[in-house]
């Protein structure tokens, strides 16, 4: 059916040409529907309720939905005259941006020593420096001493203070839009610009994080995309050395990476940061299959002579459409095993490539049809693809095969050894380049300020016993200076601030219970919203404790540092486990990537065993599908091994490349066995078949592993770290790969002599 489908192509090329544009056309046009995704929602773990305890969380104390505007005085302290009357203009500034409904600053927190008050007075005033009720005297001293704000809203100095604008919604499941956020943060930015003269100002917060992501990712997508294109051009050229050979394999892999993005953008699909790089992977795909295309195609010219083009290009077509099948069948298979991952964003990763490795192959038998049946190519003779480099490997890998197979045994024990390092990183500063504004900001803000990125502790069924049990809240505030302690926490809040606040005014003691609810149920509601409404719940009766991770931490391990709040919080204050529940942005990406890991490590072995079954239907024979599968092995294993011996975590990014690395392999593993069982039958010489397979199969495999690897390389130049090790890891995984498909696979069919039928 396939054949005849072929030789209908190559029959009728312009009522082909016809219902091709048709298609293609129709996916252009959902190319304005295409989006980006980088809130916590994407990222979310499939059947986990961690989410929904966020969103819950969020709901009942308030969102986390906040950027944060870093105000640093070039000129004496935040406190100065002129220094307030610069902070309430930036305030009202802001307060004039459409999407903004409050800000937070100390123009406007509660005082409560400035004068000093006492619990009956806490209960009927609010005192802040904007109404003017405070004593300008005494708030230095009790912003550098209060637990509310010393080291959170104000440094240390008095030189840095805090403006935050909330973005949460009613629900705070009603995330503020990609293109809404960008447009507010651009204004932020444009409004903050104007008193540049006057202080130093950084922009942070989890919203800013993400808009900056999607702005990398498009950057990447955008810019780099044109770079990698050019870059595969400069390859092809050098090549093929004919315009025709370049300008068709980079004109059909960008309408596939096109079509591709205009078809996710119909299905509804939103691109995330774990799907960022399908682009260039849809690219490389298509690319790939289009060389493998050319280069036999050349090779019948030159071997044969007095034939038609439309002979050639059937031929062509005919004896490479299995093979190539067969890499879509067992590439599919590789990324299908993304699906077993509990986020939904890898499951929907592995779909759209699945999606997208078929619609590489399609177009480019297609295209290839249509475009060699209508422009034909010359009848004179091509260059003949044979390498130095080919030849000599072929060499090294009949005469020498012993070394190459130590040599790849060394390697291998290495990079076991680097897989037993291998981590995973969830520090969203360490995704920018020190250069970065959003560094910047984040850096300053966690040294100055307390830090950005929340974990949140809640406790269930608790809130009303902690007003009437003074033990209670003696354990609260022995958990809460145990937080304070450790090195990598910045700042911690919770009710056991408030309670500080509370000592201070009843002459350096505990109030007691009476007290507590006396100023619990008279405070002012402004008040009660910034010092107990964040941290305990009545309604749900739920206690809260927010602790801010200095994300500049360089020895931080954030999945051990929950697992060892987690175990003092059982051991050592003796809360059950069911009592208490980690969440925040700082838990959920967490969770996120400690489920990547685990997935991805478990699933390995189980893919192989898929991609084995497969060879066993495709090459039916165990010895010759056993052999396909061992090379392949090597690459996911080399860059993992690499990644844990250079200390470099698993990200966001990063987390998927075994799954491309095997694609990529066993890729090439089938089109080395399939030129090779086809030379075998010319006379039965393995070793013969090897060279003859290198010189024909082989400079596909080259071609395509150096050009896709230079065209990946390109992401270097990103100012997104995660992009940059997808780059560096992906080209080592392409030559690696190409390495052990032209070395060990060779070697390996020499030396067994499998039954090839």
């Amino acid at each position: 059916m396939l054949n005849s489908i072929l030789n209908f192509l190559t029959k009728k090329p312009i009522l082909s040409l016809l219902a091709f544009l048709v298609i293609i056309s129709s996916s252009f046009f959902q190319i304005q529907h295409f989006s980006l995704d980088a809130s916590s929602e994407s990222l979310s773990l499939d059947g986990d309720n961690n989410l929904e305890l966020y969103f819950d969380t969020q709901d009942t104390f308030g969102s986390d939905e906040s950027l944060v505007i870093s105000y640093t005085a070039k000129k004496g302290t935040v406190l100065s005259k002129e220094q307030l009357a610069y902070l309430r203009s930036l305030r009202n500034d802001l307060l004039n941006i459409n999407g903004i409904s409050s800000v937070i600053s100390i123009l406007d927190v509660s005082l409560f020593q400035s004068p000093p008050l006492s619990l009956v007075e806490l209960a009927s005033d609010v005192y802040t420096i904007d109404n003017g009720k405070a004593d300008q005297n005494l708030v230095a001293k009790e912003f550098q001493n209060s637990p509310l704000y010393a080291n959170n809203i104000v440094s240390a100095d008095l030189k840095t203070t805090a403006l935050l604008v909330p973005l949460a919604t009613d629900d705070p499941r009603d995330i503020i839009d990609d293109d809404s956020l960008k447009q507010l943060i651009k204004e932020i930015r444009t409004t903050m610009g104007q008193y540049q003269n006057n202080a130093t100002l950084y922009l942070g917060g989890v919203p800013m994080i993400r808009n900056d992501v999607i702005d990398f990712i498009k950057s990447d997508l955008i810019i780099f995309s044109l770079a990698v294109v050019l870059a595969m051009s400069l390859m092809l050229s050098l090549f093929f050395y004919k315009v025709r050979w370049v300008l068709m394999p980079i004109a059909i892999s960008i309408i596939g990476a096109l079509f591709m993005t205009g078809l996710i953008s119909a299905i509804g699909w939103k691109v995330t940061v774990i799907s960022a790089n399908f682009f260039s992977l849809l690219l490389v795909m298509t690319l790939s299959v289009i060389i493998h295309l050319v280069v036999r195609y050349r090779e019948i010219l030159n071997q044969q002579t007095g034939i038609s083009n439309d002979e050639i290009t059937r031929r062509t077509l005919n004896e490479m459409l299995r093979p190539c099948l067969y890499t879509v069948v067992t590439t599919i298979a590789a990324f299908a095993s993304l699906t077993a991952s509990h986020v939904q964003p890898v499951i929907d990763f592995g779909l759209m490539m699945s999606i997208g490795v078929t619609v590489a192959f399609v177009l480019s038998f297609v295209s290839f049809a249509i475009v060699m049946t209508l422009f034909p190519t010359s009848q004179t003779s091509h260059k003949t693809e044979k390498f130095y480099v080919l030849q000599k490997l072929a060499i090294a890998t009949d005469k020498g095969g012993k070394k190459i197979l130590l040599g790849i045994a060394l390697v291998s024990a290495i990079a076991v050894f680097g897989l037993s390092k291998l981590s995973v990183e969830n520090s969203f500063i360490n995704y920018f380049k020190k250069d970065t504004e959003i560094y910047q900001g984040l850096n300053f803000i966690d040294k100055e300020l307390g830090g950005t990125i929340p974990l949140e502790i809640v406790f269930n069924d608790l809130a009303s016993a902690y007003w009437a049990d003074s033990s209670l809240r003696e354990d609260f505030h022995d958990v809460h200076q145990y937080l304070d302690s450790i090195p990598s926490i910045g700042k911690v809040l919770s009710i056991d601030t408030f309670m500080q606040v509370l000592k201070e005014s009843n002459d350096g003691k505990a109030p007691n219970g009476f007290l507590l609810m006396l100023g619990k149920n008279n405070m002012p509601e402004f008040a009660k919203s910034q010092v107990l409404q964040p941290h305990i719940s009545d309604e749900t009766d739920q206690i809260r404790i927010i602790a801010r991770v200095k994300e500049t931490t360089t020895d931080l391990d954030r999945n051990q540092l929950i697992i060892d709040i987690k175990k003092e919080l059982v051991e050592r204050f003796y809360f059950s486990e069911d009592e208490f529940y980690f969440t925040g942005t700082f838990s959920l990406y967490n969770n996120l990537l400690q489920s990547l890991f685990s997935s991805q490590i478990k699933t390995i072995f189980s893919v192989f065993t898929i991609i084995f079954m497969l060879f066993l239907i495709v090459f039916r024979s165990i010895s010759t599908a056993l052999i396909a599968v061992i090379p392949n092995i090597i690459p996911s294993l080399i860059i993992l091994g690499l990644m844990g011996l250079a200390r470099i975590p698993l990200d966001i990014m990063t987390i998927t490349i075994a799954a491309i690395a095997i694609g990529i392999g066993i890729d090439n593993a089938i089109h080395y066995i399939s030129r090779f069982k086809s030379e075998l039958l010319v006379d039965a010489d393995f070793e013969a078949s090897m060279y003859r397979a290198h010189n024909s199969i082989g400079v596909s495999m080259f071609y395509t592993a150096a050009t896709v690897a230079i065209g990946f390389l390109v992401l270097i130049l990103s100012n997104f770290i995660p992009s940059i090790f997808f780059g560096i890891f992906m080209a080592i995984a392409m030559l690696s790969a190409v390495f052990v498909n032209l070395t060990l696979l060779p070697k390996l069919l020499i030396f067994f002599k499998p039954k090839m039928n």
